[in-house]
């Protein structure tokens, strides 16, 4: 790794890389075989091979491909939402807006659909990533965002990392493969005669790993020796790199209000600290010129108030106020050692890299733009080998008990095969034509001829099916699903079937414990998302673009126009706007409002990001329980409460709630909140 202070060189950075590959190698492998073993390929080559040569076809019955159906249909049918919760009170609007902008952007990047690919990556083979990143292609100011699904292989974390979210680790590895010349110019048009040059660049993987991952240089990683090795001029293998970059960082501390502010340099802290005493100089020097000129002037007027003639400056005729005390050792230079996040990219075959610069969403999130899902993931101390056990999906758990499974089913069919035609008993010679019996001694509707004289042939009866193996196969099938997790209760399934709608759901809460896991950590990823999105608002919407998002009816109900009193009707009339019409809402506090949320900073102190409820299914489960709480106490839930959290669409919403205020401003109507205003634009 390279040394703290020294530059980052392609060498160093290649020693890193290998370093990360070799360490998740198994894991990479056992992923790879998980895939296959989910999609089918669950029997050994060399036992399937032999089963085949003895004409014997075996059975793969897959219990797991339906199981992972059902965990990513839950997932797809209980998405969520980002949302901001305001930290105090006062930032509940600013929390209202980045929700509305978070929620915009989701929708725009498919942030959903991402996440449900990589939710179901992740529970076959422990782990998938999803990465941000901004497209400015159709519009250089404000960038579209887009999430991409990265999978196992190629993601590479520092060795030894603990933290889930990589926070620990010094840099974080993404392999590209196979990026042709073009796409490799267009990503750095800077670098363009230097890749023009080169001829192609893969990495060899044989270097790095041994004969025994020679295979992963392969378009398929196959480890047949008739796969089709990707040659030279194929393309580029591009090797991304973040890094965490120490450098000394100066702030400058309020000693007063013990506040601290970054600066941009040191320069700037001495220059900050040095016009603040100056300025306290500068009010002193001042002070006592103005003094001794009143003093001067009340002496002369003392001796003699004629002297004093033509007109007296104001300051000599006042006496000054003296300036408030300030401490000019208010402020401090704070010197610290802190990691800036870079970006480094190199490909093999160009001995200089593509980019070495400061990464794009640093200083506005400090962590990585990658954020891992890990299925099953555990922080003990293992080491070596043994280390890819830390990071599983629910394949791995399952192989022994699927391959038992498969080959008691095989076996059962097998004997069931050898007994239904068990033979005949009969003397010698006593068939007419005895290749007849042996071919469709057990076919129906056959008839056998016996030579006359000879004693009658007798059916030998098959052996009942082997119970052992039919009992060997159940206990296989019951063990997948215990392990799994996957119970009656998850499916809801019960016998009777007369329960109530939330007797069902709390059934499935219940059995959901046992595969609790893979859905907390990936709530735990969508919140780590949320905050990465949070923080790159302001380069995805301006203003003015942020309040066409947020709709007027919005604007209006938290930003309401500044009203004055018409001199002529002596009625509340809303402010002008330039154009000299009336102001729909105050634009200053909005535009304030809104620079705050786009600032990047307000994930810092003023909100959170967490998940709201998407699904169809289970608001409607929430808004029923609402109203059977507002039939029971009408006054925990008002009329128009119940309004704005259904599912009616807005225009509806809006127009009932019109209703609702007419009626309570004529006092019919009790609990009706005649302020309330039209729901917020979706």
């Amino acid at each position: 790794m390279a040394e703290y202070g020294k530059p980052l060189t392609v060498e160093s950075s290649m020693e890193d890389f290998k370093c990360a590959y070799q360490a998740k190698s198994k894991l990479i492998e056992r992923q790879k075989d998980d895939f296959l073993f989910r999609l089918g390929k669950q029997w050994d080559e060399q036992k399937f091979q032999e089963l085949k040569d003895r004409g014997i076809t075996p059975i793969t019955d897959n219990r797991i491909q339906p199981n992972i159906f059902l965990l990513t249909g839950l997932e797809r049918q209980n998405r969520s939402d980002f949302k901001a919760y305001p930290e105090g009170e006062e930032d509940s609007i600013k929390a209202e807006i980045a929700s509305a902008l978070l929620k915009h952007s989701i929708k725009v990047s498919d942030f959903g659909y991402k996440k449900s690919e990589a939710f179901e990556d992740g529970i076959t083979c422990g782990e998938a990533y999803l990465e941000l990143y901004l497209d400015n292609t159709y519009n250089l100011l404000n960038a579209k965002p887009c999430w991409k699904k990265l999978d196992y292989n190629r993601v590479f974390p520092e060795p030894g990392w603990k933290e889930y979210d990589f926070s620990d680790a010094k840099y974080v590895y993404k392999l590209t493969l196979d990026v042709c010349k073009e796409d490799l110019i267009g990503m750095f048009p800077e670098k363009k005669e230097q890749i023009e040059k080169a001829d192609g660049g893969k990495i060899d993987v044989a270097s790095m790993l041994g004969n025994t991952g020679a295979h992963l240089q392969k378009k398929d990683y196959g480890k047949d020796s008739s796969d089709i090795a990707i040659k030279k001029e194929d393309g580029f293998d591009l090797i991304e790199r973040y890094y965490k970059k120490w450098i000394d960082q100066y702030y400058v501390g309020d000693r007063q209000t013990g506040e601290i502010k970054e600066a941009q340099a040191k320069e700037a802290a001495d220059q900050f600290v040095s016009d603040y005493q100056t300025s306290i100089l500068q009010e002193q020097e001042s002070y006592e010129a103005q003094l001794l000129q009143y003093q001067a002037h009340q002496q002369q007027m003392a001796i003699d108030p004629m002297m004093v003639q033509g007109p007296m400056p104001m300051e000599g005729m006042i006496q000054p106020i003296p300036p408030t005390p300030r401490d000019p050792d208010r402020y401090t230079i704070i010197k610290r050692y802190i990691p800036e996040i870079w970006y480094f990219a190199q490909v093999p075959g160009i001995t200089e890299p593509l980019a070495d610069e400061k990464a794009w969403f640093y200083p506005k999130w400090k962590n990585w733009s990658i954020v891992p899902y890990l299925s099953h993931f555990s922080t003990a101390p293992l080491t070596g080998d043994d280390r890819h056990l830390l990071v599983q999906g629910i394949v791995h758990q399952i192989k022994g008990p699927q391959q038992k499974h498969n080959s008691a089913e095989t076996l059962k069919l097998l004997h069931l095969n050898g007994a239904a035609n068990s033979g005949w008993l009969s003397e010698e010679d006593a068939w007419v034509d005895a290749t007849k019996v042996q071919k469709l001694g057990a076919t129906p509707n056959v008839n056998l001829e016996y030579r006359k004289g000879s004693q009658k042939p007798e059916r030998i009866f098959p052996m009942a099916i082997s119970q052992g193996h039919t009992q060997i196969a159940e206990e296989s099938a019951e063990a997948i699903k215990a392990i799994l997790g996957i119970n009656a209760d998850l499916l809801a399934v019960q016998e009777g079937g007369t329960d109530s709608g939330r007797a069902i759901a709390l059934r499935q809460r219940q059995g959901l414990l046992m595969v609790q896991k893979p859905f907390d950590n990936l709530s735990r990823t969508a919140q780590i998302c949320g905050r990465l999105e949070l923080s790159q608002l302001g380069e995805m919407y301006d203003t003015e673009t942020a309040k066409k998002v947020l709709g007027d009816a919005f604007l209006m109900k938290n930003f309401p126009p500044m009203m004055m009193i018409n001199p002529q009707t002596g009625m509340e009339e809303p402010m002008m706007d330039e154009m000299g019409q009336p102001m729909k809402f105050d634009k200053e506090l909005a535009d304030l409002a809104i620079a705050e949320v786009l600032s990047g900073e307000l994930g810092q102190y003023d909100v959170s990001v967490g998940e709201s409820v998407a699904s169809e299914t289970i608001r409607m489960a929430q808004f029923a329980e609402m109203k059977e709480i507002a039939a029971l106490a009408p006054q925990a839930f008002t009329p128009d409460m119940l309004i704005e959290n259904s599912d009616l669409p807005n225009h509806m919403k809006s127009q009932a709630l019109k209703n609702l205020q007419t009626v309570a401003a004529m006092g019919q109507m009790p609990g009706v909140n005649p302020q309330a205003s039209n729901p917020v634009a979706a």
